[in-house]
């Protein structure tokens, strides 16, 4: 599509084609996905990289060592939580089947809930241990917010715009949405789109000390979301990126084709600093803008992944606005954080869990969901086949960030499975 016809309203839809993910439960492409989804066995577990000793929580997602994946130098060079994005980055464009020369316009968009920590921390404690001499060149690159994409864009040879967002909560979704923005615009022919994050000791012993965290004590410790006895959240770590394209793009190269993202939309709830919007002010304006430009209604979507937290509150006020946009018709609502942590990435796997649901390839249960905040709506407890399947994607963030993105097969197509 010409930037001409972009100009006149034309809009181009837009279509996953690749999946890469790096995660607690799984390291691999779309059909690994997919396989971790039908299981629905969560791979949260004790912390084992630091001690929690000192710590009110001890469980976490940990994704283990990377440099299987990665050749020595740069398994050698690259900070952990760049390691865990490159990786990511690889398998989504290998999982696309493209071609070097099909990359000139390639974009790229990386969101982060807490970035690289690890990094400024040595940083600055060589200057504190040694002063100046402490102050290592080598690790200075990775002190800043946008080095994991950074790191990505030198690793697949990024040549288009890079963005790195950052939204506790929503920065994987947003990413997608951004991303999906980039090749509406004309920005990118090709945009590499998801979230990263990782565990570490500073991060992780802080959050636990603010109690945003579920604690061991008086426990069970655990990612319960939307049940009555929720406690809190898990730490998870990972990096899942989708590849999107212009669909009359893909189809011409004969790509294969998870689903088309229909629609996204982005926007901002009134809500006090690092707190969710009260009822009163719960309008679910950006699910109804996303709904309106796929042009289906709420009745049409049969699956929605939503955040899931595991706070009380906020899985209270996520699945108020799904109600209130959707109602309680067919649509059955899971979550993947019980199964994989909460971390950035996750915004990432849940739209490649959304596309892999669109291909037939099953959607992830809520195992452990046993007494529902909500009766009144319909949760997927267990692995399920739904099809064909119409489905949403949604997050909101304390602060009142809220992004919502509709996925579906292309035209009535055949989704090409995973």
């Amino acid at each position: 599509m010409s930037r001409a016809e972009r100009r006149r309203g034309a809009r181009p839809r837009i279509v996953v084609t690749g999946i890469g993910s790096v995660s607690a439960l799984a390291v691999g492409n779309g059909a690994a996905v997919a396989e971790a989804v039908s299981r629905s066995r969560s791979a949260i577990g004790p912390i084992r990289a630091f001690s929690t000793e000192s710590c009110a929580s001890r469980l976490g997602a940990e994704v283990g060592d990377l440099t299987p994946h990665l050749p020595d130098s740069e398994a050698r060079r690259l900070a952990r939580a760049s390691q865990l994005a490159v990786v990511a980055a690889r398998l989504a464009l290998t999982d696309a089947s493209l071609q070097a020369d099909e990359m000139s316009g390639l974009g790229l968009v990386l969101g982060s809930h807490w970035g690289d920590f690890r990094s400024p921390e040595a940083f600055a404690l060589g200057f504190l241990r040694r002063g100046v001499l402490g102050l290592s060149p080598l690790t200075f690159p990775s002190t800043v917010m946008n080095a994991m994409a950074a790191q990505v864009s030198i690793a697949v040879g990024v040549r288009g715009p890079m963005l790195t967002l950052n939204e506790v909560d929503v920065a994987g979704d947003l990413a997608v949405a951004r991303g999906a923005a980039l090749i509406a615009d004309g920005r990118a022919s090709v945009a590499l789109a998801g979230g990263c994050d990782e565990i570490c000791p500073l991060l992780y012993k802080e959050l636990s000390r603010l109690g945003t965290m579920s604690r061991a004590e008086p426990g069970p410790e655990g990612c319960r979301a939307f049940d009555r006895q929720a406690s809190g959240t898990v730490l998870g770590e990972g990096a899942t990126f989708v590849v999107l394209e212009a669909a009359e793009v893909a189809l011409a190269r004969g790509a294969r084709i998870y689903g088309e993202l229909a629609s996204a939309a982005w926007g901002n709830l009134p809500a006090p600093a690092h707190c969710l919007p009260t009822a009163r002010r719960r309008d679910p304006v950006t699910i109804r803008r996303a709904l309106a430009a796929a042009g289906v209604t709420p009745d049409a979507i049969d699956v929605a992944y939503l955040t899931g937290t595991g706070h009380p509150v906020h899985d209270a006020c996520e699945l108020d606005l799904v109600a209130r946009a959707l109602g309680t018709g067919p649509a059955r609502l899971t979550a993947l954080t019980p199964l994989a942590g909460d971390h950035a990435g996750l915004g990432g796997l849940r739209v490649a869990a959304a596309a892999l649901a669109v291909a037939g390839a099953g959607v992830a249960g809520l195992p452990e969901l046993s007494e529902p905040i909500r009766p009144d709506l319909r949760f997927v407890t267990r692995p399920v086949e739904i099809r064909p399947v119409t489905a949403l994607v949604h997050g909101v963030a304390r602060g009142g960030a809220h992004v919502a993105l509709v996925l579906r097969a292309l035209d009535g197509r055949r989704p090409a499975a995973a």
